[in-house]
């Protein structure tokens, strides 16, 4: 029983630091692929934009989900430095791969809310132009979470709203290939919205088997032509709006999210701490009889995994955490079975599985202060011998188990890229705990 239930601990700590590489997209086969080149344009409005309207380096962040901010570092293992979404203008990865903030929505035929996103350049034609977005999306079917990764791909007609005409599943936010024609969406986009009717039902005939090929078949047949666009509530909300994004971007109030500084737990973090506390706290003991002599013979050695999951700037980022330990504390006590008063000697094997969520603060470089609130599940085996004869003590020897909350707050900080040092301290297995902490 005490090496499954060890086992599970390892087990599940293991877990929880591969699961987050598919859920957020974080797939690392080496720092050539975290750590790509990229160029950030700077707008006006940035602290300093005068003297500094181009940055150079290493993006560091995912480039999904409309990005709330940029981590650049100089070096693939330099300190990354934060610009929000708001200071920069546009980007280029790789020297190839140009992002620019659009409005955009979904496609289908019921129109849904426009959204201003970070989308790339696909292409840029004469009076049409093509852009995408990559996305990881969770959604529950039977009781099954569904984890997709898709790049999505928008069309805009003379600088109007970019509308959804395609999707594909795919692994990475950098995929650059070209859609097939979804024949439903692409004729509505054309034929509903703007009017071209005949090029709709080509569309629907099944004429243009890329994407690409519709575009650049419009563009030979229409661009020169004045664009006409359906009557409906999407016509007033869609003429040239595309022009203003990036002014109206610029001008938004986002003081609270600066962050120039390296932040010691963004969003997709996962850190593994390993530690030891002194003793075991009193009220984590349950010791189950009137006992004295109370020893300590294994202090509470633990782990814990900490995975962020949302970040909210300067304010900090929200995390979930997974945690084990492993303690052992022995006591003796008496008891009279009738005959005579005997000595019994009570070693106890403690297992904790805890479970909860975090909140970290960033501080200054690399330094941080965090809370944790978490279920503790506590399995404790009492193995009690008589000292007065040696044999074992059958009827006593038990195996419980003890659910309680635990709550701890602390510092973490780290001296060098993925190894740190943290002390913590709250109502948990230990007054206080201390160890190391690894950053992935």
């Amino acid at each position: 029983m005490k090496r499954s239930a060890l086992s599970a601990i390892v087990l599940i700590s293991l877990f929880i630091l591969v699961l987050p590489a598919q859920m957020h997209a974080r797939k690392k086969s080496g720092k050539k692929e975290d750590a790509v080149r990229v160029t950030l344009y700077l707008n006006g409005n940035h602290e300093g934009a005068g003297e500094m309207s181009r940055v150079d380096g290493f993006l560091m962040s995912a480039m999904l989900n409309d990005p709330e901010y940029f981590e650049v570092s100089s070096s693939p293992d330099g300190e990354r430095v934060r610009y929000i979404s708001e200071d920069v203008d546009s980007l280029v990865i790789m020297d190839e791969l140009a992002y620019v903030k659009r409005k955009c929505r979904p496609g289908g035929m019921l129109p849904g809310p426009v959204k201003t996103r970070w989308v790339r350049k696909v292409y840029e034609g004469h009076g049409i132009d093509v852009y995408s977005a990559y996305f990881i999306t969770q959604s529950r079917v039977n009781n099954t979470v569904l984890i997709e990764t898709s790049m999505n791909w928008y069309l805009s007609i003379a600088d109007d709203v970019a509308i959804g005409v395609a999707s594909v599943i795919c692994d990475s936010p950098y995929y650059v290939g070209v859609p097939d024609v979804h024949r439903a969406l692409v004729a509505h986009y054309f034929g509903k919205i703007y009017g071209y009717d005949e090029f709709a039902e080509r569309i629907r005939d099944g004429e243009f088997a890329g994407l690409d090929d519709a575009v650049y078949a419009w563009e030979n047949e229409y661009s020169a032509l004045p664009v006409s666009r359906r009557e409906g509530k999407l016509k007033a909300d869609q003429i040239g709006v595309q022009a203003l994004v990036a002014s109206e971007s610029a001008s938004k109030t986002v003081g609270w999210k600066r962050m120039r500084h390296e932040a010691v737990f963004p969003k997709y973090t996962r850190t593994l701490q390993v530690g030891v506390s002194p003793d075991v706290a009193p009220w984590s003991r349950h010791i189950r009889h009137s006992g004295t002599g109370y020893r300590l013979i294994v202090p509470p050695v633990g782990i814990y995994a900490d995975i962020s999951w949302m970040d909210f700037g300067r304010f900090g980022s929200l995390g979930y955490v997974l945690g084990g330990g492993y303690s052992r504390f022995g006591y003796d006590w008496q008891w009279d079975n009738g005959h005579a008063v005997s000595v019994m000697d009570t070693k106890c094997n403690r297992f904790d599985v805890e479970a909860g969520l975090s909140w970290h603060v960033t501080l200054c470089r690399n330094l941080e202060v965090y809370v944790r609130a978490m279920a503790d599940l506590a399995m404790i085996d009492d193995h009690v011998v008589n000292t007065s004869d040696g044999e074992k003590s059958i009827s006593d020897s038990d195996f419980k188990t003890y659910v309680s909350f635990a709550a701890a707050g602390g510092l973490r900080w780290y001296f060098c890229r993925s190894v740190g040092i943290w002390v913590e301290g709250g109502y948990d297995i230990g007054y206080v705990s201390a160890g190391l902490s690894f950053r992935f």
